[in-house]
């Protein structure tokens, strides 16, 4: 790549550490703490098997999946003390979710039999409203979207009648609420706790099969990012359903709402395992967004590594590879791999400007009920959860090619209307 369309990263400056942050890690400078903190294969399989008496992680495509990652946080991804710490914890999390997910279907097979009805696929670049919208869908009490806490505690499956009030929800937020507390700036760029929607791709962290969310959030691992660009994601999706299905069986749910930007790669393997599904695509001005991306994927680095950025990230901060990959489904929709009536375009600013039109247009679109109850749950949403009430998202200065990067998103910008924001 041109050194052009790599100089709003390189200029990506921290944030300070919280002091309690930065004491912990200077103690870590003094230890051995790849020693102390263990990210191999053997030792994270075993301690998981250990902690919930349980053996089966079911079918193994899993594992080599899982054996290239956690060599990759070992060796590449300078993780700090607590960056350590958290990764393990991260890791022996998955590992154990799968573990009590595969221990209860083997009890009750009949969870195979649940269905999944078009389920809502919302992908975009970062920072074009993919998480608005996620939120605002959730909001419908027709839909269901995966909770932090219900993938990082799946089992037992969550009921209809404890929902809300399911004791892990407080476990969980406060093991999710760690990330903010090691770097408090998270919280003007992103939502990040147990009581939220999450990402498709936290769901398939659980096949270790996610590799920009887990080398983004848990450790930066460029040779796993290399490792799957080679490997079929429909396993990995079909795990996604059987997840999906589990967590529906005593929690009914007419429509799921996944929402990731890194999903954009993934359609027709998506629609493989999903004929029915609705793609909802959010178009915003690809440039600013991106700008709020490097500013992103540099904090959530940062919150491990004193290394904020290392190769293996270019799809989400670099405008060049970023294009290539915003202009994909253009020949998808052109060829018939994806058929265009699966497929719904939102710009950002329709979305910020009327939210709930936006909605009722996309569900129309889709054929799927706009009821009544619908309508007002999304915006009572809206009511309770002011945008104004959120820390404002700092965007950082602009230190890249303007030209050169409008010329990057020329086909993608041109082909959905997307006009420019500066």
């Amino acid at each position: 790549m041109t050194n052009e369309f790599t100089k709003r990263r390189q200029e990506f400056t921290p944030e300070p550490r919280p002091d309690w942050v930065r004491r912990i890690n200077e103690e870590g400078s003094c230890m051995d703490i790849k020693s102390l903190v263990p990210l191999d294969e053997n030792s994270l399989i075993e301690t998981a098997k250990a902690n919930t008496g349980l053996s089966d992680f079911g079918a193994d495509d899993w594992r080599e999946r899982f054996q290239i990652l956690v060599k990759a946080f070992d060796e590449e991804s300078q993780l700090n003390l607590l960056g350590r710490l958290m990764t393990r914890a991260d890791m022996l999390t998955f590992l154990q979710a799968r573990l009590q997910i595969e221990d209860t279907y083997k009890r009750h097979p009949e969870i195979d039999e649940e269905e999944i009805h078009q389920p809502i696929y919302i992908v975009g670049q970062g920072r074009s409203g993919t998480s608005f919208l996620q939120y605002l869908l959730s909001a419908d009490p027709n839909n269901g979207t995966p909770m932090k806490w219900e993938i990082m505690a799946p089992c037992p499956p969550p009921e209809k009648a404890t929902y809300l009030t399911d004791p892990r929800i407080a476990k969980v937020r406060g093991f999710a609420d760690q990330f903010k507390r090691v770097s408090p700036e998270i919280i003007s760029m992103h939502d990040y706790s147990g009581d939220i929607p999450t990402e498709s791709h936290q769901v398939l962290c659980l096949t270790f099969g996610a590799p920009g969310w887990m080398s983004a959030i848990y450790g930066q691992a460029p040779s796993f990012i290399a490792y799957m660009q080679k490997q079929s994601m429909v396993p990995i999706y079909e795990y996604e359903k059987r997840v999906m299905k589990l967590l529906q069986w005593k929690n009914p749910r007419k429509h799921w709402v996944m929402k990731s930007p890194l999903c954009l790669p993934d359609l027709p393997e998506i629609l493989k395992v999903h004929p029915d599904v609705a793609f909802v695509f959010t178009h915003r001005d690809p440039v600013k967004a991106l700008a709020s991306m490097v500013n992103l994927v540099g904090a959530m680095h940062w919150n491990r590594s004193d290394q904020p950025y290392i190769d293996g990230h270019d799809a989400l901060t670099n405008a060049e590879v970023s294009a290539s990959l915003l202009a994909l489904p253009i020949d998808w929709l052109e060829t018939g791999v994806i058929p265009k009536k699966q497929l719904f375009n939102i710009q950002y600013q329709d979305l910020i400007k009327a939210p709930v039109q936006t909605v009722a247009e996309m569900y129309g679109y889709f054929g799927i009920e706009m009821s009544e109850e619908s309508r007002q749950a999304i915006q009572r949403y809206l009511d309770e959860n002011p945008r104004s009430s959120k820390p404002p998202h700092k965007y950082p200065a602009f230190h890249g090619d303007l030209k050169m990067e409008r010329k990057a998103y020329e086909r993608y910008q041109s082909y959905f209307n997307v006009p420019n924001e500066i």
